[in-house]
């Protein structure tokens, strides 16, 4: 079965999902008193069980509580908000606040957790502490005032009757009403914002009559029970292109970060150790690998129809989101394991007198840097340009950054640890920088090596290529070979030359010899094909092998920079790769061209990359331009990207190169929707109803 025929076994639809590039929290919110109830209440003697913010994924409405009943109306009427008005309403119902304890905090960290943005709304009901608290993710979207309106005319009378499915109901109905839209009448019984509100027993008692019987009514579902899902409502295809793309952009760099903070806790402890969380990311890596297969479907020149594009954009959200939740409970482990607000002091310490090292391998790459210069051309270093400047740059910022820290360190811990995390990856960075050399020269000494082999074995072929010609009188293939011997000269006198670029020497040999064979392939017989291929996938194989890793390694070092289609790019680079490197023993011709599609993939990554990247300085240059120091290193790297999506200012123009600001553009039909939530201030009281 082909790849295209398999992924059109189309999957069961899927909820709407919007993902939406950093839904960051700031502490901005209401104050709420405290509610004091009198000894002996209900509420005392009953058992909460505590709820922490939870990843959602695949539904509008949690209830984790079996508080609302059926949920088909509401779920119906909230995604007619959505196709109407643009508003993503989310309703949670829960027993109590934890951790964060407070319905703000919680609320906000509720948002946070499932990357929720401008454009989401959320309602959170804790039936147990009797406490709501209802959100906007912007004020564009809904302002404050049309937040307290919703939550006091619409939602506080249905909760204060212990009616939690008509108070969802009303959210969407108070929403309607703000946005323009009709209402039925608006509820009365209005309380002043940051009004605590107490319940008496016979309104606790009816609440508990009401969840006791909807819990009869509907069965219990056992923890990580799979849940019912809902069709995608019908939004424009171009929407979901861009919602699919920033998904894919979102996990890739949460993905990244996740593997960083793998390698920092591989070096402070053990393998074995961190064992369990390599095998997550893993799963979250082999997830990553299909979304970019799907979006090598959608971009390839086979026609798909409007039903498979929205099943695997659907299924590039799917995954996505699953791989950002991977990530994201992967990464929060990992911090806790390595503990660095305990730990500061002496992690800070350590790097600290990492500085001499770190020093020492920075003059060291930059000098084996300059000797490559002196023995190759300015496109065979391409990969790893701006080498030197990146790493003093990498240098001075993790030299301030730790400074920093040990300023901070016994007054602001909190500040400190930023400072130390910004210092640890300068400091891989400039490792990964050193890689990337020492790989790009063997890459060229191995091409070097490999040119006098390889200009034999072809002028062998164009010998051979004249030879048919004579005996069976083809005056085109003749002519062929007279042509490429004339190159083949050329080529020679290239490689003997200094400096010189034997990557794009070995790729017009890798050309030459493909053309040769397709001018011999009705004068071959199968074997003979096969015994060429064999012959020249060895030059193809290094060419492929450079060109991946010179594209792989300009991207990683160059992360905050690239889009998602240059992601896409390389990643279907590795994957032709590795699909080349099964084949190359069992079916050499079909490895050929596999590895002759890594190469196609991973230049139209580097081109992609390169053209990102000079978006990217030239903005900088724009803003200040000259000389960076520590600033451009920071700018590039991934913590950077992270902060980015965080506050929302991180978008994809039209031509794929990076800007800051709004959203729309990219490849993908658009940037991220909304932009990201500023998820400051709510209309709920958070205090008692």
């Amino acid at each position: 079965m082909t790849e295209h025929a398999f992924a059109r076994q189309i999957r069961p639809a899927r909820p709407r999902l919007r993902t939406i590039l950093g839904a960051t929290v700031l502490a901005a919110g209401l104050s709420c008193a405290p509610v004091v109830l009198p000894a002996g209440s209900a509420f005392l003697s009953t058992s909460a069980q505590a709820a922490d913010p939870m990843q959602i994924t695949g539904t509008t409405v949690y209830d984790s509580t079996n508080s609302l009943g059926d949920t088909a109306t509401l779920k119906s009427k909230i995604s007619a908000l959505s196709k109407k008005h643009n508003v993503d309403l989310h309703v949670v119902v829960i027993d109590k606040f934890e951790n964060p304890s407070t319905s703000s905090s919680w609320t906000k960290a509720l948002a946070t957790k499932n990357n929720w943005g401008s454009a989401d709304v959320v309602l959170v009901i804790a039936t147990e502490s009797r406490q709501a608290y209802f959100l906007a993710g912007s004020t564009k979207t809904l302002s404050s005032d049309q937040q307290t309106k919703v939550y006091q005319n619409y939602i506080k009378p249905k909760l204060q009757n212990s009616d939690y499915s008509g108070a969802a109901l009303a959210a969407v109905e108070g929403i309607e009403a703000q946005k323009g839209g009709s209402s039925s009448g608006v509820v009365t019984g209005v309380l002043g914002v940051g009004a605590a509100a107490t319940v008496g027993a016979g309104g606790y008692a009816m609440y508990r009559r009401r969840k006791k019987k909807n819990a009869q009514q509907q069965p219990q579902r056992s923890y990580g029970a799979p849940r019912n899902y809902s069709p995608i409502p019908e939004v424009p295809l171009e929407e979901l292109r861009t919602r699919a793309g920033s998904a894919l952009l979102q996990a890739d760099t949460t993905m990244s970060h996740a593997k960083q903070e793998l390698d920092f806790a591989r070096a402070q402890y053990s393998d074995q150790q961190v064992a369990e969380f390599a095998q997550e990311i893993a799963r979250a890596e082999d997830l990553m690998r299909k979304s970019f297969q799907r979006q090598q479907l959608l971009t390839d020149s086979i026609p798909d129809t409007e039903a498979e594009q929205r099943a695997w954009l659907t299924e590039i959200i799917d995954n996505s989101q699953e791989v950002t939740r991977i990530a994201q409970e992967q990464d929060a482990k990992l911090a806790q394991l390595r503990n660095l607000e305990q730990e500061a002091p002496q992690a800070i310490e350590a790097l600290a007198q990492r500085l001499p090292q770190l020093r020492a391998s920075v003059e060291e790459i930059a000098a084996q840097y300059r000797a490559l210069k002196e023995r190759y051309l300015p496109s065979a270093l391409e990969p790893i340009s701006k080498t030197p400047t990146l790493l003093e740059s990498n240098m001075v910022l993790c030299a301030a950054e730790v400074e920093k820290a040990q300023a901070t360190v016994a007054t602001a811990r909190s500040e400190a640890v930023a400072h130390l995390r910004t210092a640890e990856e300068a400091a891989s960075q400039i490792q990964a920088l050193g890689a990337a050399v020492n790989t790009r020269a063997q890459e060229l000494e191995q091409a070097q090596l490999g040119l006098s082999t390889d200009l034999l074995s072809i002028q062998r072929d164009v010998a051979e290529a004249k030879s048919l010609a004579a005996s069976q009188r083809r005056d085109d293939l003749g002519a062929v070979a007279a042509g490429m011997e004339a190159v083949l000269n050329q080529v020679n006198q290239s490689a003997s030359a200094r400096p010189n670029d034997p990557l794009t020497l070995a790729n017009q040999l890798r050309q030459l010899s493909a053309e040769l064979d397709k001018a011999m392939t009705n004068m071959r017989a199968t074997r003979e094909r096969s015994r060429a291929a064999s012959q020249n996938l060895d030059r193809t194989m290094r060419s492929a092998y450079a060109a991946v890793n010179g594209a792989r390694s300009y991207i990683n070092n160059r992360r905050a920079a690239v889009g998602p289609m240059t992601l896409t790019a390389v990643s279907e680079a590795e994957r032709h790769l590795g699909q080349a490197q099964r084949l190359a023993s069992s079916d050499p011709l079909n490895a050929m061209k596999e590895a002759n599609m890594a190469i196609q993939k991973a230049t139209d990554a580097q081109n992609r990359a390169q053209s990102e990247v000079g978006n990217y300085y030239n903005n900088q240059n724009d803003r200040g331009g000259g000389s960076f120091g520590g600033d451009l290193a920071k700018g590039l790297l991934l913590g950077a990207l992270m902060t980015a999506m965080n506050s929302g200012t991180s978008s994809w123009g039209s031509s794929g190169g990076h800007s800051s600001g709004g959203s729309s553009g990219g490849s993908w039909g658009g940037g991220f929707s909304g932009g990201g939530g500023d998820w400051g201030s709510g209309g709920g009281d958070g205090g008692s109803f």
